[in-house]
């Protein structure tokens, strides 16, 4: 799968928020941050699909704000074998969200919702089509934090837009600083 310009830039703002905000954490460590790296199955519509995804997460008092990037596929070259006619989906999913957290000594849940943007490509034997759509992201997480610095946990996501739904669970691993 190629990385269009706008999947770098993303990354690219991503991580200068997160070096910020690590430098910013070393002199305070009020307002926790973390990275979630994960994968997982989704639904595309109603077709099965993989999912892969990064969610970069900044809480204040009993708030966060996260803001997600997860690419999803149902290529699969065994079925592509048997009906090479099938259409390959790829979306990616760029969302920033806000909703409030419930925590305890190791654990945390968090729901949210905001705005996002949706790109999809529709690729054929033939030609490959593109769309993008504004959407609502939804997000349910849950994680265990047996370390100061590393968790374990799900993510479930959402996204409702004009072009097709995508649902989904990550199963992660956390990184950061709480």
């Amino acid at each position: 799968m190629k990385i269009s310009i706008w999947d770098k830039w993303f990354i690219a703002c991503m991580l200068a928020v997160s070096i910020s905000n690590l430098q910013s954490q070393i002199v305070n460590s009020k307002n926790p941050w973390w990275v979630n790296l994960g994968a997982g199955p989704s639904l595309v519509g109603s077709t099965f699909s993989m999912n892969a995804g990064m969610v970069y997460c900044y809480q204040f008092e009993h708030s966060m704000i996260s803001a997600r990037i997860i690419g999803v596929t149902n290529k699969n070259p065994t079925v592509q074998e048997i009906d090479p006619t099938q259409i390959n989906n790829k979306f990616s999913d760029y969302s920033v969200l806000y909703g409030p957290l419930w925590q305890s000594k190791q654990s945390y849940v968090s729901v949210g919702a905001g705005i996002g943007l949706v790109r999809a490509a529709y690729e054929t034997h033939e030609s490959i089509s593109t769309h993008t759509s504004l959407g609502l992201p939804l997000e349910a997480q849950w994680f265990w934090r047996p370390t100061r610095f590393a968790g374990i946990g799900l993510y479930t996501y959402a996204s409702l837009n004009f072009e097709k739904h995508l649902f989904g669970m990550l199963m992660c691993v956390q990184l950061g600083m709480w």
